[in-house]
């Protein structure tokens, strides 16, 4: 009986991909300057019948394996309808799942992507609940998108915690606060440290705070408060068909400085930037014990990545880096010797002989109101010149360094 009823789900999701049954909605984002329209999200629905409504159509095509297509379909048919549509000056706004701009898209929507990407009022919603799950991908997505002038939004902050340790690696020029953060009747901690975090990475890179589920003019007062100069909600209209007049904001949408992702090591990155000294291995790893303790004292999500290099990793390592992990920060360790699996969440990644990381040790911590290193290269002997950093944003370069080796 269970088969059977997978079976008919699974006919029916792929009656949906195959007919090409979805229908774009669209909801407008406005300026909390002059309440007027700066773009649409676009939004999807089904068919009529039991996958009309988006909830239950994504999660059948999550069950059937078929999420990645269906993200693809509903992109392609949004941009079409806005195209047609014609509204200059307003952007659209398209949600994927990092899964899905982690991929390339189906071979018959290669054309509709390159299409939609070079659009130049385009916003690329990443949605938050898996950003860390393919990061080399994801990041490669993200840099060609803004390459072809889209604009990155990162969505639903706050709604998971993961989001806020991959913020400043994105570097989204929009950061979506969930409507949990708008909508809450209480200024708890887990929400002070989410919009702290939030107007942290806004404030340093120029972002642009989009405030989710306005529906009165009190939750417009409360989005404007924390920051946010964008909303979407019902106050504002709900998911339907594209107007056919419109009245833009005169408020444009931000545009954040790219990050400049270098084709080298962290050492390279960082000696540029800060003092170097030759030193012995012994202090050099209190220098890495220092940003460690950084770590476990952080009381929000962060990244901590180390590279050591063609030594060993040991137990003691390992103990305190799952501790880590145990709160909430996402672990990644290179090495010659080091495996894939390194229990529990702790993710390594093994280098190749030849790579330059292998004369190399690194600790870098970087999380959403966080950045220190310290880095070392073996020098004459058993020296070893190494220095230490606490510029967020050198911290942040030097990270991306290391991101076309992270691991799915």
């Amino acid at each position: 009986m269970g088969d059977d009823v997978q079976f008919a789900a699974d006919a029916e999701i792929d009656a949906v991909l195959v007919g090409r049954l979805v229908e774009p909605l669209f909801q407008p984002v406005v300026s909390l300057a002059d309440e007027r329209p700066v773009g649409f999200e676009a939004l999807a629905r089904g068919p009529a019948g039991r996958l009309h409504q988006a909830p239950a159509l994504f999660a059948a095509a999550a069950r059937a394996g078929k999420s990645t297509e269906l993200d693809w379909l509903c992109a392609e048919a949004a941009g079409r309808r806005y195209r047609e549509a014609d509204l200059p000056g307003l952007a659209l706004f398209v949600n994927l799942n990092p899964d899905t701009l982690a991929t390339d898209p189906p071979a018959h929507l290669v054309e509709a992507y390159a299409e939609l990407t070079q659009e130049r009022d385009l916003v690329l919603e990443i949605t938050e609940q898996s950003v860390m799950r393919e990061p080399a991908r994801l990041l490669d997505a993200v840099l060609d998108a803004r390459r072809r002038t889209a604009r990155i939004a990162l969505d639903d902050i706050g709604a998971e915690p993961a989001s806020l340790a991959a913020m400043p690696l994105i570097n989204p020029d929009i950061i979506k606060l969930d409507r949990s953060i708008i909508q809450s009747r209480s200024s708890s901690w887990a929400v002070s440290q989410v919009v702290n975090a939030v107007l942290d990475e806004a404030h340093r890179r120029k972002a642009q705070i989009l405030a989710e589920g306005i529906e009165t003019p009190e939750h417009v007062a409360v989005a404007r408060s924390l920051g946010a100069t964008l909303g979407q909600g019902f106050l504002f209209g709900r998911p339907g068909p594209l107007p056919d007049r419109v009245r833009p904001s005169e408020h444009e949408l931000a545009r954040v400085a790219p990050r400049h992702v270098a084709r080298s090591t962290p050492f390279e990155v960082l000696a540029k930037t800060s003092e170097v000294h030759t030193t012995s291995a012994e202090l050099f790893a209190s220098m890495a014990g220092h940003v460690e303790n950084q770590a476990t004292q952080t009381t929000s999500p962060a990244i901590l990545t180390v590279n050591v290099g063609d030594g060993d990793y040991d137990d003691e390592s390992r103990i305190r880096h799952t501790y880590l992990t145990n709160r909430g920060l996402d672990v990644f360790v290179l090495g010659t010797r080091v495996p894939h699996d390194l229990g529990g969440r702790i993710r390594g990644i093994p280098l190749a002989g030849d790579d330059p990381l292998t004369g190399e040790r690194t600790v870098l911590f970087v999380g959403s109101r966080h950045g220190s290193a310290a880095f070392a290269r073996r020098g004459p002997g058993d020296a070893l010149e190494a220095g230490a950093c606490y510029d967020p944003e050198h911290v942040i370069e030097a990270m991306l360094t290391l991101v076309n080796r992270l691991p799915s």
